[in-house]
């Protein structure tokens, strides 16, 4: 059996329109997943769904950097190739799929999602 390759679906080559929220805004419209310092996002929208990626901050990443010795001797160098690929994960998210991704759509999919979407529209066409 032959692994798949993982390669990323750019949202904005697929018709989604990339926008930008404030971290207020951000902590109102998704409580569920509150911006902190260590997580970063993107978000994307079209006629029919709101798509979030998040993924780690420069800041979590630099502090990960800085302190991978130490997690090396914490874990012990039997676990080096394990801790070296997750280095490579870390610095290359979208390459490799490793970011969480969650959408909104329009239409009542889940409960609340209409409500939502249509939240999260009249917060973008503020912003403009």
């Amino acid at each position: 059996m032959s692994k798949k390759e993982y390669t990323y679906d750019d949202p904005l080559e697929r018709g989604y329109k990339k926008f930008e929220i404030t971290k207020k805004q951000h902590n109102h419209l998704f409580p569920n997943r509150k911006r902190k310092w260590n997580t970063t996002y993107e978000y994307f929208y079209n006629e029919h769904r709101v798509m979030l990626h998040q993924f780690s901050s420069k800041k979590a990443i630099i502090m990960t950097t800085l302190l991978f010795p130490v997690l090396i001797l914490f874990a012990g160098l039997s676990n080096f190739k394990e801790a070296i690929t997750e280095m490579k994960w870390l610095y290359n998210e979208k390459k490799y799929g490793k970011f969480s991704s969650d959408w909104i759509s329009k239409g009542q999919h889940r409960k609340g999602d209409n409500e939502k979407y249509i939240e999260i529209i009249r917060v973008i066409e503020q912003g403009k």
